[in-house]
């Protein structure tokens, strides 16, 4: 009975021989494009924006987003009693003004002409009017703004911008505001140590 014991784990154990494979020599094909040249956190084979500027913020298709760049400004041009005629030391205001719907092509402005209280309320309405108009005028003649883009509204003296009749008052209440309206999209940047928060 032993010798039928032995011979049957003789059996057993070599059965169980130990076979090696050498697999030192195979390699993997690669199906996708794992590269980033870019940098940008986002493989090749998932980036949809493979030119996305460095320092975006982007999403997981490796493109920029996207925020609106909002525009404020203030255009201030004040007039003589009873005249919509504008003075030529404001044309560098409007200039600037021209140049900034140049560079910001979404954006209108509606141009405001206010009175003082000197005068009658439906002639002053159609006096500020006259000087929204003046000003709309240069921007479109002289700087070369679309005119679909520029809109020109008299309130009058509904809107003062300094309460009273003196002197001084109605010098400040014969003006024109601007009022730009819209922005311009631009990438996200990323915050970095180097970044600097815009201040109002």
């Amino acid at each position: 009975m032993k010798k039928i014991s032995l011979l049957a784990g003789a059996f057993l154990l070599s059965g169980c021989s130990i076979n090696v494979i050498d697999t030192a020599n195979v390699t993997t094909e690669q199906l996708y494009d794992l590269s980033d040249p870019e940098g940008d956190g986002v493989i090749n084979a998932r980036d949809n924006c493979l030119d996305t500027p460095l320092g975006a913020a982007i999403g997981n298709d490796g493109c920029g987003m996207d925020v609106i760049e909002k525009v404020r400004v203030t255009l201030l041009v004040n007039f003589a009693t009873d005249s919509s005629v504008v003075e030529a030391k404001y044309f560098p205001e409007i200039q600037k003004l021209a140049a900034l719907m140049k560079d910001y092509q979404s954006v209108n402005v509606s141009i405001e002409g206010h009175t003082s209280l000197v005068g009658g309320a439906q002639y002053n309405k159609a006096l500020s009017l006259r000087r929204a108009e003046a000003v709309k005028s240069i921007l479109v003649n002289r700087y070369s703004v679309d005119p679909a883009r520029v809109e020109a509204k008299g309130y009058g003296f509904e809107q003062l911008l300094v309460e009273g009749n003196s002197d001084f008052a109605n010098a400040q209440n014969r003006r024109i505001v601007a009022e730009i309206a819209g922005g311009k999209e631009v990438i996200d940047m990323k915050w970095n140590i180097y970044s600097v928060d815009d201040r109002e």
